[in-house]
């Protein structure tokens, strides 16, 4: 099994067991006491020298078993010299590259870079606002164009960005590098979790992705050491394997203290934290998107007064605001081609059908920024409802009559009922009857409003009776008949009589107009009424 003692005794004996040409040829570098200069890794060691002609590179060999090396560092290395970026190390695989124990391993090697790491630059320039500002828009334009060309480090930490003498970015270490030719290989290497997505451990395979998750950290690290240098010393971040944040942060970010101090930087600050919560929340690493991007749709206005309309009547408004400098352009759904419009504007318009608007954000490096709007369009409900009667008596029967449409839900006071129907009502009293509909606005109501009619009163009318005493007596003397005489004439005289004082109607109290006239009493005329019957007869 190689162990680094191992490979160390076979660089010394370089002339015989080192069989890359490249390195054979050239001068390893030793400290002052003569002895080789190695780094130490997880998986390899690494010796510096110097090739023929000056340049320097780093002699690369692996200690423990990488899956599947020698085709994979084919492909990493090929797409490395295509891809022709400046903050990527020259680098080739090598089948068989040193001699160990006799047997033959594979190695690689890559141009060396004399700078130290980000931490390293970070923490000798805590004070300067300026640098620090500088390396985090350096950094964001490295993953801007790893982005691009869908690329990804995968081992994305401090140890690995290097920052040369020239103020230069450089990435080293390619043991998990990822490019399209590697699309569905095993996952195998997951960095350091301070770094990792807590769900990279459980990642199965390799993606353009896989980096996302620590750019923010790096990011968020860097800014917040810019406006608040006090933060390297809290956090210890010169002896801690890491910058900022640890694992156990994201295991319950919002209540990190490490979140509490950011978060009082300031609203850019608050932005970055609300992605990484976002980040946070998802349970696979394929679920990420680029930060850069969040961020900037994050700063991008894009709202409409209403997402429900009603059809052809209700205008609606579009606003949008990208502030900063870019090609902004308008797709209305339906629309051929999408309209470049300026960077804030508005649009009113009605709409017949569902309708999405898509406003499209051109960056400078060409990644394409998209929001959208959906629009619902409906149609309003409409009420109906009338009764056959809308005043009555008590008891008497109303008929209601209701048509709805366009709704979602009706009650009839309160209890659920059909979109049309009748229903008849035997109000008591005055009543309120109350037609509801519910549509993707709201709840709408008709009411209907039954009077109720007086019902004829007479009121009993006593009239009190006038009590008259009558104490007339009238006396006739009758005559005497005689046998054989024939029947005298009789003369009946009138007989005056007084009649007694009676109290008239109006002296009691009692309204003549309202009671039937009495007939005038006249006791002459009735008794000679009397007489002129009987003579008659």
């Amino acid at each position: 099994m190689l162990t680094v003692p191992s490979i160390r005794t076979s660089v010394e004996n370089q002339s015989v067991l080192v069989l890359d040409k490249h390195v054979k040829n050239g001068i390893f570098r030793r400290d002052a006491r003569g002895r080789l200069i190695a780094y130490t890794g997880g998986f390899s060691v690494v010796f510096p020298y110097e090739a023929a002609n000056k340049e320097k590179w780093a002699f690369r060999c692996w200690h423990s078993d990488v899956n599947n090396s020698k085709r994979r560092y084919e492909i990493i290395s090929e797409a490395i010299q295509k891809t022709r970026l400046d903050f990527l190390c020259d680098f080739e695989y090598i089948e068989k590259g040193i001699n160990v124990e006799g047997k033959v391993y594979p190695t690689t090697r890559m141009r060396w870079i004399d700078g130290i790491t980000i931490k390293d630059y970070i923490c000798r320039n805590r004070n300067s606002k300026q640098l620090l500002v500088a390396l985090a828009d350096k950094f964001l334009k490295m993953t801007r164009d790893l982005h691009n060309l869908s690329l990804a480090h995968g081992d994305l930490q401090h140890g690995n960005i290097l920052i040369s003498n020239n103020l230069q970015l450089y990435l080293v270490d390619y043991d998990s590098f990822y490019c399209p030719e590697l699309k569905g290989e095993a996952d195998n290497v997951t960095g350091l979790p301070d770094y990792q997505h807590p769900s990279r451990s459980t990642n199965k395979f390799v993606s353009e992705k896989l980096d996302y998750f620590s750019e923010l950290i790096i990011y968020l690290s860097i800014l917040a050491i810019a406006e608040n240098p006090s933060l390297i010393d809290k956090y210890k971040v010169e002896d801690a394997d890491r910058l900022l944040f640890c694992k156990e942060d994201y295991s319950d970010i919002k209540n990190a203290q490490i979140y509490k101090d950011i978060y009082s930087l300031g609203n850019d600050y608050q932005d970055m934290l609300a992605v990484l919560e976002e980040y946070l929340m998802h349970n696979r690493i394929d679920d990420l998107l680029p930060f850069e991007g969040l961020l900037l749709h994050r700063k991008i206005s894009f709202f409409a007064s209403a997402t429900k309309v009603v059809r052809n009547t209700q205008q609606i408004k579009i606003e949008w605001n990208v502030p900063f400098d870019t090609e902004v352009l308008l797709c209305k759904g339906g629309d051929k081609d999408a309209k470049k419009c300026e960077r804030k504007g508005s649009l009113s318009t009605t709409l017949t059908q569902n309708t999405t608007f898509e406003l499209s954000i051109k960056m400078p490096d060409g990644q394409v920024i998209k929001k959208e709007i959906a629009i619902k369009v409906f149609d309003e409900c409409k009420l109906e409802f009338t009764a056959d009667k809308y005043y009555v008596f008590p008891t008497i029967p109303v008929k209601l009559s209701w048509k709805v449409e366009n709704a979602k839900r009706v009650w009839l006071d309160d209890e659920e009922m059909s979109p049309f129907g009748t229903r008849v009502i035997e109000p008591k009293r005055m009543t309120t009857c109350v037609l509801s509909a519910e549509d993707e606005f709201g709840k709408k109501e008709k009411r209907i409003e039954i009077g109720m009619l007086p019902i004829p009163q007479i009121k009993t009318l006593l009239v009190p009776t006038p009590n008259i005493v009558n104490n007339l007596s009238i006396t006739i003397k009758q005559p005497r008949y005689y046998a054989n005489v024939s029947f005298p004439d009789v003369a009946i005289g009138m007989v005056d009589t007084e009649i007694p004082k009676v109290p008239s109607l109006k002296d009691i109290g009692l309204n003549i107009e309202l009671s039937p006239p009495f007939p005038r009493f006249n006791l002459k005329r009735s008794i000679k009424n009397v007489f002129n019957h009987i003579t008659k007869k």
